[in-house]
């Protein structure tokens, strides 16, 4: 629809300006429908089935691996359905060599502009998703606490997951952190080795009970 209204405001215009060739997510709707669901499955999959194979690692990288197959199959499902245009606008190529290349070509452009947006979003928010993993568990206790703006903090301190434990004022004074969201952090901090120990205690009275009990 919104594609029919340009070209109805462009053919009334008195300089009437070239339309550009229409790609992939431009088209009737149907058309418009496939490509769009293609393109949403494929690049779903992707990321899902590279992040597992990456043990969990979610960044740039694999981000602009699964764009580039999603790219690269939403110019050859054009090409399948005997689209008349490739997928980025122009002529659909005729022969094999030519499918295979705008595949390329396609998924190339798809990879380079999301990890260019990606990169742009990380400098703005100062985060890096390739570490993320590292943080989970210290970000999940700063939002319960209300503390998310000290994300930054730990990660500048190298305060990863498997360093919480072991967290003291002289630590988190290091990296900056004021002393009321200190007080916040080792109470939850001591809370959570509290939690632990009776845990680990509850456990070994099981054990020792079930070594004591009487085999029938």
């Amino acid at each position: 629809m919104m594609n029919k209204s340009l070209e109805a405001q462009a053919a009334t215009m008195p300089n009437k300006p070239p339309m550009a060739a229409q790609g992939s997510f431009s088209g009737p709707p149907k058309v418009l429908a496939l490509n769009l669901a293609v393109f949403s499955a494929v690049q779903g999959g992707l990321t899902l089935a590279i992040k597992k194979y990456r043990g969990g690692v979610e960044d740039i990288q694999g981000s602009m691996m699964a764009m580039f197959g999603a790219g690269s199959a939403l110019s050859l499902v054009g090409a399948a359905t005997g689209s008349s245009t490739g997928a980025m606008g122009g002529e659909a190529p005729k022969d094999a060599a030519g499918v295979a290349t705008d595949a390329v070509r396609t998924g190339a452009l798809f990879a380079l502009l999301n990890g260019a947006f990606m990169k742009v979003g990380q400098m703005f928010s100062g985060k890096d998703a390739a570490q993320d993993h590292y943080y989970a568990h210290a970000n999940n206790m700063l939002a319960t606490l209300g503390l998310e703006k000290y994300e930054k903090n730990f990660r500048k301190g190298l305060l990863t997951d498997d360093t919480l434990l072991l967290l003291n004022d002289s630590a988190l004074q290091e990296v900056r952190i004021p002393p009321g969201p200190r007080l916040k952090i080792l109470n939850y901090v001591d809370a959570t080795r509290a939690s632990m120990a009776r845990a680990h205690a509850e456990a070994l009275s099981l054990a020792n009970s079930t070594q004591d009990a009487p085999s029938k």
